[in-house]
């Protein structure tokens, strides 16, 4: 009887660390809980449990929002937007490239492409901050950031 006993036992733990390793790597968890934008991040992701596939999801919405604004920019007077359309221009590039990063697997580089999309973005805003000018693609812009620290979020359950 001990011997069933603990043969169940350790079963049971085996069972259970499989379980937390599952967890560890974004298995069964929710992706987005504690992310800064937790409602944009299930919006754009769901219920994916795959933190690579929620990653790349987000990458091809970021992908999605930024041609948007690029073509956004675009429209703007040229005195105005050129530096939006040149970023926005990059931002595309390095997410392009981000995805490149996700599917050999190197998460530092796939960070550091998000965080450039980031600074991209920033730098939009800037140049009509520095022009003294109302940001007519504001809300563009900031869904852009928001979307792209989501992602860097999900990369962190990445193994």
């Amino acid at each position: 009887m001990g011997v069933t006993v603990n043969k169940q036992l350790i079963s049971l733990s085996l069972l259970f660390l499989a379980f937390l390793s599952g967890q560890a790597h974004g298995q069964g968890m929710d992706l987005c809980a504690g992310a800064n934008y937790a409602a944009l991040c299930h919006s754009v992701v769901g219920r994916e449990k795959s933190p690579y596939v929620a990653a790349e999801a987000t990458v091809n919405r970021l992908i999605s929002e930024t041609k948007q604004a690029k073509s956004s920019a675009a429209r703007l007077p040229h005195k105005d937007s050129p530096t939006c359309t040149y970023v926005y221009d990059e931002a595309l590039y390095s997410l392009k490239e981000s995805l490149r990063s996700l599917k050999s697997h190197d998460i530092g580089s796939f960070n550091v492409k998000l965080s450039a999309v980031m600074s991209f973005a920033e730098a939009c805003k800037d140049s009509f901050e520095e022009m003294g000018k109302p940001f007519p693609i504001a809300k563009q812009n900031e869904l852009i950031k928001h979307i792209a620290s989501n992602a860097l979020h999900i990369a962190t359950f990445i193994p």
